[in-house]
């Protein structure tokens, strides 16, 4: 088998361009492919990475609208009323080895789940799947896991293995849900195990966590708070008043 150097047409321009056969006893083993000029391939390997950028942009908007309502996905920086300085902190934080959870507190009206909505953005806008809920609706999961109707438990089932797996966590409101054993141990269930796989979870409550120590369980009560201040960078709105 031996090379040697010759022209051959390019199918797609029809430009001539230096083409190197591969010979095996005198015949080119490539002689019925069709053939691209260099030109040619740059452009065609040019449209297969736009084509690609365009499909991956697609999934992430279409993961977009499953993961976000229609009014958090229509969050803008440049909003009047939107808290930029609070954007700037947030969208500064990246988790790391000692950093694995954000938590934003600050009393209402100061653009906390907002700020967690874009980061979400910027999650998902990059290729990976994000769990977005609100502590009423774990709370609502951690008792509907029980329900004697099979497609509310199996929904209710779903949505908590989706907290406890997601590659990012974002838990709004922290704090307005019921303390429920249900919902306690759940809540433990899913920091606990994001905390010892290196799973992200960002939450926003409006008191600072050791404030729901009088109305968790004495049992969870440590646990829980331990958790969510484990490697936590705290965002504390009201430092900012």
């Amino acid at each position: 088998m031996t090379t040697t150097t010759t022209t051959t047409t390019c199918h797609t321009c029809g430009a001539l361009f230096p083409y190197e056969p591969i010979l095996c006893f005198g015949r080119d083993l490539g002689a019925h492919l069709g053939k691209e000029c260099p030109a040619c391939q740059a452009r065609a390997e040019k449209q297969r990475r736009e084509e690609k950028e365009e499909e991956r942009m697609q999934q992430a908007y279409q993961m977009l609208c499953a993961t976000l309502p229609p009014d958090l996905r229509a969050t803008e920086e440049e909003h009047p009323e939107f808290n930029r300085a609070l954007w700037r902190v947030v969208g500064r934080w990246h988790p790391s080895a000692g950093q694995r959870t954000l938590g934003i507190i600050g009393p209402a009206a100061r653009c906390k789940t907002r700020a967690l909505a874009l980061l979400a953005r910027r999650v998902i806008s990059g290729g990976t799947r994000v769990c977005w809920t609100s502590a009423v609706r774990l709370k609502d999961a951690a008792h509907d896991r029980m329900s004697r109707e099979r497609e509310i438990s199996a929904l209710a089932r779903e949505h908590l293995r989706e907290c406890l797996t997601a590659p990012w966590l974002f838990l709004d409101d922290l704090g307005k849900n019921e303390w429920t054993g249900a919902f306690e141990s759940q809540l433990f269930q899913i920091l606990d195990h994001r905390l010892n796989h290196h799973l992200p979870t960002a939450w926003t409550a409006n008191d600072h966590p050791e404030a729901f120590l009088p109305v968790i369980s004495p049992l969870n009560a440590s646990p829980i708070i331990g958790r969510l201040l484990d490697r936590c960078t705290m965002v504390d709105l009201r430092e900012r008043e």
